[in-house]
């Protein structure tokens, strides 16, 4: 397969510089920190990419050695960054205290007014980047980081509509970025162009405004926006180290998988997760196959350190095992 005819997903959004305590350190305790770069689409874009899909980023990031970390780290993975530079910016920081049953983890935010907070709907030529295209990503969490940055996620998932690429949404919802009000306002915005939305069940309570059964109120969202497909992921505890992944596609199909994974960090494994699915579904798998990979995805995420995807279709087919095994 020729480069141009592997399918491409252009994604748009921030990644930030993830500073991680050592040893399951407190942060207030932390005296070691491993720097990692980060951000849903971004790694969404990484988990394609290594299951043999052409990603695009598109970005703003600031012109000192962070941005150029930031830069360099997605090039890493074969991605095309296209990234707007802004003197005098800065990148955005996050830090993560891994916890410990029955201390949670926690993440301290260091984001406001980082260089992809200004993302605008004027940044890009939104045909050009889309040109060759099959899936336009985004997240709510670019659409959380203000007015300008949703104009620009909307636009384009607007350009894509317009040019017959497949839209996806992951809502991602966080809340020590909006308030579940702002969030509903604005991500329903995002819906109307959405094609593929990747939800939690809380979100379907978040979005609809109602409350009810998961299929009552997937039912509810998928024909208020016309979504094509809702991917529904859920974690569910197996044991204490181990978290299960529960995913179900419903929309123009239904199937349903589940897969655990032991517990080496658990950021990231969502968006692999969404990564997978695009993947398995540009390639014209079915939703049975493209659920499994979704939720395998999911399991081995769990066992990286980091929040980049590593592994082939191999690893999500025949290589997956749910026991231990030593391969030589």
């Amino acid at each position: 397969m020729t480069e141009m005819s592997t399918p491409l997903i252009v994604g748009l959004g921030e990644a930030m510089i993830r500073l991680t305590a050592h040893d399951h350190a407190p942060l207030v305790n932390a005296r070691d920190l491993t720097a990692n770069v980060a951000g849903a689409e971004l790694n969404l874009l990484i988990a394609g990419s290594q299951l043999g899909v052409r990603g695009r980023w598109l970005t703003r990031l600031p012109t000192n050695e962070l941005g150029t970390m930031m830069r360099h780290h997605a090039q890493s993975f074969g991605i095309d960054v296209r990234a707007i530079e802004e003197e005098d910016a800065r990148a955005g920081l996050f830090f993560l205290e891994f916890g410990a049953t029955p201390r949670p983890s926690k993440v301290l935010y260091d984001r406001r007014d980082s260089a992809a907070s200004h993302l605008s709907p004027d940044d890009f030529d939104w045909s050009e980047v889309l040109d060759g295209a099959r899936v336009a990503h985004v997240t709510g969490i670019t659409c959380a980081l203000g007015p300008q940055a949703l104009a620009a996620s909307i636009a384009l998932m607007g350009a894509a509509r317009v040019q017959g690429v497949t839209t996806s949404l992951d809502v991602n919802y966080r809340s020590q970025l909006w308030s579940e009000e702002d969030a509903r306002a604005a991500l329903r915005q995002v819906l109307e162009l959405t094609d593929v939305a990747f939800v939690a069940p809380s979100d379907l309570a978040l979005l609809t405004g109602h409350t009810g059964s998961v299929e009552e109120l997937a039912r509810r969202l998928t024909e208020s926006f016309n979504i094509s497909t809702l991917v529904l992921r859920e974690r569910t505890d197996v044991v204490m180290d181990e978290l299960g992944v529960s995913v179900r596609v419903l929309g123009n199909g239904d199937a349903h998988a589940q897969a655990s994974g032991y517990v080496v960090d658990q950021l990231g494994a969502g968006d692999a997760a969404a990564g997978a699915f695009l993947a398995s579904m540009v390639r014209g798998d079915s939703y049975e196959q493209s659920v499994r990979y979704c939720a395998h995805a999911y399991a081995r995420m769990l066992t990286l350190p980091g929040d980049s995807f590593c592994g082939s279709w191999h690893d999500l087919e025949s290589g997956f095992t749910t026991r231990r095994r030593l391969v030589r």
